[in-house]
């Protein structure tokens, strides 16, 4: 039994409309720039940049121009991490727990820190902040499920073509590995975010909780890749201490521009939450 609900959570996120992104798709366009300090990954740098490049690609390509602020990748040991506090070169650190040749490691961890860095902001609302993590965790399944089709034509060197089914393995095994889907599908995001609401609010990184919630959110975000520029105003105000989570919505609704005020009302839904007053 268990393994048939397995079987049919992969079957439904293997069934999102992937067609819809061809539309939704502009053109490639260089990633922005950033450095690499290769020192305890023990694989070189140019290698470490070609797949964070990939991956950094696959999100940015959706997000119209504008000036990131510096930042480096380096070797992190306790976990991959994204810090605000800029180091002595004034750049932000994208900090990854992985090494040697495992890039679909890299390519996962380093899809979820960006995304934070695309969500802006130092401050963050530590009440809300596993909505933000919940985002992450969809960004890396996006990614790495955009990667391998990207390798399949392009990939960051003619030898490393048949890596993209290695990429796609990894994430059809961390799709497959997500128990609570299945409680989703039968009882509603709203219901299920609400049961683990005091969880969410106190454990932030509740892996499983929102690695759940990702392969739901994902399929909204692979039938239209442009949403994702959304996320530049998730953090665009200062949060309001006590902020409810339907607070925190409607200010990432008020701050974000008109285009992207349907999907925020979209997501909210999901959560069983009207925004307008």
């Amino acid at each position: 039994m268990i393994f048939r609900k397995c079987l049919l959570v992969l079957f439904m996120v293997l069934a999102a409309p992937i067609a819809a992104q061809k539309k939704d798709s502009p053109a490639e366009r260089p990633p922005p720039a950033y450095r690499v300090e290769a020192a305890g990954f023990e694989a070189s740098e140019r290698d470490i940049k070609a797949v964070c490049d990939s991956a950094a690609g696959e999100l940015w390509r959706h997000l119209k121009p504008y000036k990131l602020d510096a930042f480096v990748v380096k070797r992190g040991n306790n976990g991959p991490f994204f810090s605000f506090v800029k180091n002595s070169r004034g750049e932000l650190e994208i900090l990854l727990d992985t090494g040697k040749t495992y890039w679909s490691q890299y390519a996962y961890q380093f899809s979820h820190e960006f995304l934070h860095l695309l969500c802006g902001s130092a401050v963050r609302d530590p009440r809300n902040l596993w909505f933000e993590e919940t985002l992450a965790e969809t960004s890396s399944l996006f990614v790495m499920r955009a990667m391998a089709r990207s390798w399949k034509k392009k990939p960051p060197y003619p030898h490393w073509a048949d890596y993209r089914d290695h990429l796609r393995q990894y994430v059809d095994n961390i799709v497959v590995g997500r128990a609570l889907v299945s409680e989703i599908n039968r009882d509603g995001l709203g219901s299920f975010y609400r049961k683990r609401r005091g969880e969410l609010e106190k454990n932030c990184c509740a892996r499983e909780v929102n690695g759940a919630m990702a392969v739901v959110l994902l399929r909204y975000f692979e039938e239209k890749p442009g949403r994702w520029e959304a996320v530049r105003w998730l953090n665009g105000s200062q949060p309001r201490k006590g902020q409810t989570f339907r607070q925190y919505l409607r200010t990432w609704l008020d701050a974000a521009p008109e285009r992207h005020k349907a999907f925020i009302r979209k997501l909210a839904g999901l959560y069983g939450l009207a925004l307008d007053d």
